[in-house]
C-alpha cells in the first residue's frame, strides 16, 4: 500500500472550495458593513465589498482549480515521482 496522500478526496475538496468562497464574501461584506457606518451612507459599500469578494472568490478558485490539474497531470504523466510504481492500465499494455 502506498504511503502517499490520495489526489482527489471529495471531502477535502469541498472545504477548499467553500473556503475560497465564503471567506471574501463575508470579508467583502464587512467590510462594506464597517466602511458605511463609518461614513454614515447607503450600503453602497456594502455592495461594493461584495463585488470585489465575488471577484476575489472567481480568481482564487480559478488558481486552486488549475494548481490541481497541473498536479494531476504531472502525477499521471510521472507516476513514480510520487512513488507509484504500478501501472493502472496493465492490461492493455502490448508485449
Amino acid at each position: 500500500m502506498s504511503e502517499r496522500r490520495p489526489s482527489f478526496v471529495p471531502g477535502m475538496v469541498l472545504a477548499q472550495v467553500s473556503l475560497r468562497v465564503i471567506l471574501p464574501l463575508l470579508g467583502g461584506a464587512i467590510a462594506g458593513l464597517v466602511a458605511d457606518r463609518i461614513g454614515q451612507s447607503a450600503p453602497q459599500w456594502v455592495l461594493i465589498g461584495m463585488a470585489v469578494g465575488t471577484l476575489v472568490s472567481i480568481l482564487w478558485l480559478r488558481a486552486f482549480i488549475v494548481s490541481n490539474v497541473r498536479r494531476m497531470r504531472q502525477e499521471h504523466v510521472d507516476p513514480g515521482a510520487q512513488g507509484g510504481e504500478e501501472d493502472e492500465h496493465s492490461t492493455t499494455k502490448r508485449t
